[in-house]
């Protein structure tokens, strides 16, 4: 087992994008502490601590390998409330939502290509 924190040092051995990218979903997903009196920026903070907790041991059993996209699987039962929430929201709250379905909707993007990949790729070193 590795050390969990250990993922942000392999982290930056990772291209310039890649570190800004994630950056971007921390800071996206730790603006909803700006809305804190909305019930959903709760949930969106709640999930993205989860998915982060998730991320690290996945880390700690795998590395920094494509299968840590399965940390984000929670955002596949928050992203569809977030589309349905979005046109109730305040005016403020509505773009910070529309910013956030974007980012997390692209990521998850990422991630499907990742794990797929990831276990592609497990299945054959499995069968050899």
């Amino acid at each position: 087992m590795r050390n969990p924190l250990g993922f942000f040092v392999d982290l930056l051995r990772q291209p310039l994008w890649i570190h800004v990218w994630v950056s971007w979903l921390a800071a996206i997903n730790l603006l909803s502490l700006r809305f804190w009196d909305e019930p959903l920026a709760k949930l969106v903070l709640a999930t993205f601590l989860l998915s982060a907790m998730l991320m690290m041991a996945l880390y700690a059993r795998y590395g920094f390998e494509k299968i840590l996209g399965l940390g984000h699987i929670l955002w596949l039962g928050l992203l569809p409330y977030l589309l349905i929430s979005i046109p109730g929201a305040g005016c403020g709250f509505q773009s910070y939502l529309i910013a956030l379905t974007v980012s997390i909707g692209i990521s998850l993007a990422f991630d499907v290509v990742d794990v797929w990949t990831y276990f592609a790729g497990h299945d054959r070193r499995v069968q050899k």
